[in-house]
């Protein structure tokens, strides 16, 4: 990302969380688009993301997070949350809210993200190691794209992935 915003590469392949990052770091002017894909190949984005969990046993505890939960899924937090992060708003009600569309006409990198909800499929999830799984995938696109047989270097890292589940 480092090598994008300071004008060293032409294009980053990122997530949407990025675009104020970009827009703050760059002296020039970047835009983003839809993700492309082969003709007659259907788009599909992986989206990713997080949960929010009830994990105390503590009734009080629980009653708190649950409190923090409802209040921070009403539109003005959603939109605040995602402000800050640079996610999309996860309800369709803060998507299609004013709120949310004054700021994506004043952010317009990211109004591709939102054109892609439609294609969206969820992302991987490891139970155990997903952060050294999820670079072993990278590191195998990154061998196929510079040559390396592909059906070899997909086999070696499914290998490798289901050894660390």
């Amino acid at each position: 990302m480092d090598d994008f915003t300071n004008g060293k590469v032409a294009m980053a392949f990122t997530t949407v969380a990025q675009a104020s990052h970009i827009k703050q770091s760059v002296s020039f002017k970047a835009s983003s688009q839809i993700a492309p894909t082969f003709k007659g190949n259907k788009l599909t984005v992986p989206v990713g993301g997080s949960m929010l969990a009830l994990t105390s046993q503590d009734s009080a505890k629980q009653k708190a997070a649950w409190t923090f939960e409802k209040w921070l899924y009403k539109n003005d937090s959603l939109l605040t949350w995602d402000k800050g992060t640079g996610y999309l708003p996860p309800t369709k009600t803060a998507l299609d809210s004013a709120q949310f569309k004054k700021y994506l006409a004043a952010n317009p990198m990211i109004k591709p993200a939102t054109q892609e909800l439609t294609n969206a499929v969820p992302w991987t999830s490891f139970p155990k190691n997903g952060l050294d799984a999820e670079q072993d995938m990278i590191d195998a696109r990154d061998k196929i794209l510079t040559g390396s047989n592909v059906a070899q270097t997909l086999k070696a890292a499914q290998e490798k992935i289901n050894a660390q589940q």
